[in-house]
């Protein structure tokens, strides 16, 4: 009786570790995601960008479609005057919806002030923001002045071109 007690108690024990494991192993779940999306919310509100920066940086590592998620980072980078990477994420955000003209209309800007911030630009930056522009305009006529601003950056690739040729 002593051995079957014994061997039920390790069976037991191991049961116990193997269950565990599991539960601390599992895989993450949309409501994982949606959890770090609301605490990314609450601590943007407490203005601890960095934080807010990571936890919806790990929403989209579970969720790499939450567009909300992809919209905040970009929204927050933005705002940090990181357009390189708000650019990441709204160019994500168009292979999400890319039907949403403000995403395209957003990614053109973040490509501009990158351009801006770095007092130069590359043709294919340039080329990139006119077409999401151009998008953008034909998504929404009139939108945010996507046509003014597709006339400036025809403007600035003349110029570009013009330094050249």
């Amino acid at each position: 009786m002593k051995k079957i007690t014994i061997f039920l108690m390790i069976l037991l024990v191991s049961a116990i570790i193997v269950g565990a494991t599991l539960i601390n192993n599992k895989p993450e779940s949309q409501e994982d995601a949606s959890l770090y999306y609301i605490t990314g919310n609450s601590l943007y509100n407490q203005n601890d960008y960095e934080k807010a920066i990571k936890s919806y940086k790990k929403a989209v590592s579970i969720n790499p479609l939450y567009e909300e998620a992809h919209n905040n980072l970009a929204f927050l980078y933005n705002k940090l005057g990181e357009h390189n990477k708000a650019a990441e994420h709204l160019a994500e955000l168009i292979k999400i919806n890319p039907a949403n003209p403000s995403y395209h209309y957003d990614y053109a800007i973040n490509l501009v002030m990158n351009i801006k911030k770095a007092s130069k630009g590359e043709i294919e930056d340039i080329e990139t923001a006119l077409q999401e522009f151009k998008i953008t305009e034909s998504l929404a006529p009139g939108y945010e002045h996507a046509k003014e601003n597709i006339e400036f950056l025809e403007g600035m690739k003349e110029q570009y071109n013009n330094k050249l040729g």
